[in-house]
Formats: structure tokens, sequence, C-alpha cells
């Protein structure tokens, strides 16, 4: 079990600031996916659209089902515009669910589990507990990395499950992963350790504790002055 000292030296700071930029960079290729996707659609409706409409084959509720369509594809654009926020580095946490934070992880996480062959279960139910929104994602994904990458092969499953007795949540891997999805998938230099978990949770006031295969997690307490 690993465990760090709780001072407040600058140094571990910036140490915990670049944690979240290798824990960002993993995460960035889905929140880009996310954001490119809609982006796509709409583009391709708009010269559909623009086409038929100069044409005059297009009737009014035809039209008007087509400009739906749109609004759908820019409130996805706008939610995954939102998830922006949580890189944002001078930005105060904000309040939210446990659970909702971490059904927040499992989506931004899953795409690159999946390419190392890795299955990511949360079948809960979760803590509602409000916790520090930002802090406490950013530890879910770098939980979920650290024991992705940390086996080799990487694991066949990580499981997220409540903590019974606590707001917290522990995470559990199992199994090993096909090699051939394995050996196809990049692996991040360096690997997430557990003294780069356990950094980032002590600067975020949170309490991590590692082991062979597993990490649990209290997540750091809502701001007092914001409700979720």
């Amino acid at each position: 079990m690993n465990t760090l000292p709780t001072d407040n030296d600058p140094v571990q700071a910036w140490m915990a600031l670049g944690v979240q930029s290798a824990i960002l960079a993993r995460t960035m290729p889905a929140v880009r996916h996310d954001l490119a996707g809609p982006l796509s659609a709409m583009r391709m409706a708009a010269t559909v659209l623009k086409r038929r409409l100069g044409t005059g084959e297009l009737p009014p509720a035809q039209a008007v089902e087509r400009v739906e369509q749109f609004e759908g594809h820019l409130t996805r654009l706008a939610d995954s515009a939102k998830r922006l926020r949580h890189w944002d580095l001078p930005a105060q946490d904000s309040a939210q669910p446990l659970a909702a934070v971490a059904a927040q992880a499992v989506q931004l996480a899953r795409p690159l589990l999946a390419m190392r062959g890795t299955d990511l279960q949360a079948p809960g139910p979760l803590p509602e507990t409000p916790v520090a929104a930002h802090t406490t994602l950013c530890l879910l994904l770098g939980a979920l990395y650290h024991l992705a990458e940390t086996g080799s092969p990487p694991p066949a499953r990580i499981t997220l499950q409540a903590v019974q007795g606590r707001s917290g949540l522990r995470v559990q891997a199992d199994g090993q992963a096909d090699a051939g999805l394995a050996a196809f998938a990049s692996q991040p230099v360096p690997p997430l350790d557990a003294a780069a978990l356990l950094c980032l949770a002590r600067h975020g006031g949170a309490h991590v504790q590692c082991g062979a295969g597993w990490v649990e997690l209290d997540a750091a307490p809502a701001p007092p002055d914001v409700t979720p």
C-alpha cells in the first residue's frame, strides 16, 4: 500500500499539475471525437439541405425535420464543449454527485481502454454524495489509466464499485486482455504509476490507496459554498 506525506510543498503542486496534464493527454482524443462528430454530421447535413432547398424539392415539413436534427447536433456539440471546463486549471471546483462524476470518467476513458482490450464497467449503484467534481474526475481517470497501463498484458476489465460504509469508490482490475489487442494498442510513455496518482490526490485534498490491481478513492469533499 502506498502513501505520501501531506505537506504544502510547491514542487508537489507543480508535479500534480504535470500528472493532470498527462491525464488530459490520454483523455483528449475522446473529447476531440465528441466535438468532431457532430460538426461532421452538421456539415454534411447542411450541404444536402442547401442543395434540396435550392432546387425546391424539400417540403416544409421535411425542412423542419432537418432543422430539428441540427438542433440535436448542436446540443451534443455544446455538451461536449462543456467538458473542456474540467481542464481549465484556474477554475474553481464545482459540486456534483459522485455517481455522476464516475459516469463522466467511464464515458471519457472507455474509448482508450477499449483499444487496449479492457472492458470498463460501473454496475452501480454508486454514491450520490456531493464531491469536488474536477478533482474527483481527474483522480478517477488517473486510477483507470493507472490500472490499464501497469499490467502486462492489460486487464480484461476494470470495474468501479462503491466502498461499503464510505462515500468512496474502489477501482478493480481483473483478468488479462486479448494479447492481440494489447500488442496493437500504443503504450503511453511513461505510464501513470501509483506515485503520480497519490501526488495528484494529495494536491486535491483526496485520499487514495493503491494495491496490486486496485485503487480505492475517497473523493475530495464538495466546496461548502456550492450546492450540486
